[in-house]
């Protein structure tokens, strides 16, 4: 098979600049690397790990099923997480009151420490990246957002 001119390359590069699965990835992938880089230098926390601490923050408790609904992540790499911050301190667990099947997760004073340190960093990266967008323009972000993830809701892209 002959080797494609560089205009075909070039071609098959605007196609793959057009696809939205490719854009967001290259996005995430980016984001993701500098946040696994802030959350190092301020808390030594992962993103995973951080990610945690975010949501429990929020709830106060939560089981692994909550947390794997919440984030979408896969269940395995949570729990992996999870037992690592276990055993740094970084969280609590304890049997749920209403269903001992259960195990509940809470920040330890160590955990809330780190989280209290990483977050104004992260913070300050959010109100970076919202400030390079108008008002118009991140409405018209979230709302794009949210039909894709509705597409994916409802079947639409998978086959």
């Amino acid at each position: 098979m002959p080797d494609s001119s560089p205009a075909e390359k070039q071609d098959r590069q605007l196609v793959l600049d057009e696809m939205i699965t490719y854009r967001l990835a290259r996005l995430q992938a980016r984001l993701n690397a500098q946040a696994t880089r802030i959350l190092k230098e301020n808390g030594g926390l992962t993103l995973t790990q951080w990610r945690i601490l975010v949501l429990l923050d929020l709830r106060g408790e939560a089981n692994l099923a909550q947390l794997v609904r919440e984030t979408k992540f896969d269940k395995a790499q949570l729990s992996r997480a999870v037992k690592t911050m276990l055993q740094n301190g970084l969280l609590t667990s304890k049997a749920n009151e209403t269903d001992q099947r259960q195990i509940l997760l809470a920040m330890t004073g160590t955990g809330r420490a780190a989280f209290e340190k990483a977050l104004p960093h992260m913070r300050g990266r959010q109100q970076i990246l919202l400030a390079s967008l108008s008002r118009q323009q991140r409405e018209d972000l979230f709302a794009a957002l949210d039909r894709i993830e509705a597409a994916l809701t409802e079947g639409g892209t998978q086959r």
